[in-house]
């Protein structure tokens, strides 16, 4: 069988979606962070970082490259030649998503890029940073979802 591009978006974000929040729960369950030390002094908490960082920017990736023009070819909207900052407002317009928050967490994501191995504290608010965006990235999914689904096309 033969995806189509939405179906083949969906299933792509599902994988992403699921893992993340296994993350998360077990990100939740050690509690609050005070020091970066907390989670890299733990093997088992980093890794739980880790998998919480690599599913928010994959999840990311996969709503931006592969559900936002599928969505948006479901819908009928001529978007090729729009630009991403275009494509954003029109699903915004729609209620998907909200812009400001999805250039939120893409700033949050470039700071991940970029490693302080002299200032801890600023690794630790990116870090405490991305697990939330994460959260609320799993939200948005969620709800995009919900949306398709209300409309037939999931």
């Amino acid at each position: 069988m033969t995806r189509t591009r939405l179906e083949a978006a969906l299933w792509e974000a599902d994988r992403h979606l699921v893992v993340l929040e296994q993350a998360m729960a077990s990100w939740a369950a050690y509690g609050e962070v005070a020091s970066l030390n907390e989670v890299e002094g733990n093997p088992h908490r980093l890794r739980v970082a880790d998998q919480v960082l690599f599913r928010f920017m994959k999840l990311q990736d996969a709503l931006g490259m592969r559900l936002v023009p599928a969505t948006l070819a479901a819908l009928g909207e001529p978007f090729e030649e729009w630009p991403m900052r275009d494509r954003l407002d029109r699903l915004e317009k729609l209620h998907v998503l909200n812009a400001t928050d999805w250039f939120a967490w893409r700033e949050i994501r470039n700071q991940l890029a970029h490693e302080y191995p002299d200032r801890p504290q600023r690794r630790l608010a990116n870090l405490l940073a991305a697990v939330e965006a994460a959260g609320a990235l799993a939200g948005l999914y969620r709800h995009w979802r919900t949306f398709l689904q209300t409309r037939g096309m999931a």
